[in-house]
């Protein structure tokens, strides 16, 4: 399960304070994180869109959900606003289909467009797009998103003359080296990149925490007593220590 903090959203939205504030309370090790992310949703006149660097289950998308939700208590969103997520790697073997998907298509565009078809970017209108292990998004893919980035303008499939216009806040989020899996052209578009601390690289407060967070939530769930030694706790919040550094350190 993601080890982002030690509290569920839920729990989070509760407080009264702004999300962002209450959350890095209680992580502190992702506070430049935070810092990083509320400059982004509050950067005039829509914000700057943003690379999320983190290890598997880090909690990224638990964080873009944070900033979401930030992002409508700043009024920078409406309470409705969209956030929509998508995995590239869903359709990283179909890139075409993964473009359909992206940026929507139109009849007869590639075999199988049988219809006309709204893309991602059209759902999320005037919220945010998530779009995670975005180095699955093939070349083309990148180009054509980081035309939308400079202009808000893009079409569908199939679509020569007609231009369509959105207002999307992008965030994206990739396990790899950027350098080595994204466009420079698609990188220089994204002005804000966030790191996501691994477990290696947090306090054993904050370790210590997690773990005790995950074993009342697994208790709630199986309605039944958890007992674990505080000997076994701390050897647990001390594993991890000597995890290899990622590639983007």
């Amino acid at each position: 399960r993601d080890v982002l903090g030690s509290r569920g959203l839920g729990d989070v939205y509760k407080r009264q304070e702004n999300v962002l504030d209450n959350f890095v309370a209680e992580n502190k090790s992702l506070y430049s994180a935070v810092e990083q992310a509320k400059a982004s949703v509050l950067y005039p006149p829509n914000g700057m869109n943003m690379l999320i660097l983190g290890e598997t289950g880090v909690g990224k998308s638990m964080f873009v959900s944070l900033i979401h939700k930030y992002g409508i208590e700043m009024k920078k969103f409406l309470e409705n606003s969209p956030l929509i997520t998508f995995n590239c790697a869903d359709y990283a073997n179909n890139p075409q289909l993964l473009l359909g998907q992206l940026f929507g298509c139109k009849k007869g565009a590639y075999t199988g467009a049988d219809s006309d078809k709204i893309g991602l970017i059209e759902k999320a209108n005037n919220g945010i797009l998530f779009l995670d292990e975005v180095h699955r998004l093939p070349s083309e893919g990148q180009e054509m998103l980081f035309t939308f980035m400079d202009k808000g303008i893009y079409r569908r499939l199939g679509e020569t003359e007609f231009e369509r216009k959105a207002k999307v806040l992008i965030v994206c989020a990739t396990t790899e080296s950027p350098e080595k899996v994204l466009l420079k052209t698609f990188t220089r578009r994204i002005p804000m990149t966030i790191h996501i601390p691994s477990l290696a690289e947090r306090s054993i407060e904050e370790r210590f925490s997690l773990i005790s967070t995950f074993m009342k939530d697994e208790s709630a769930r199986l309605d039944k007593e958890i007992k674990v030694s505080m000997n076994s706790i701390k050897a647990v919040s001390y594993t991890h220590l000597t995890l290899p550094t990622t590639p983007y350190v």
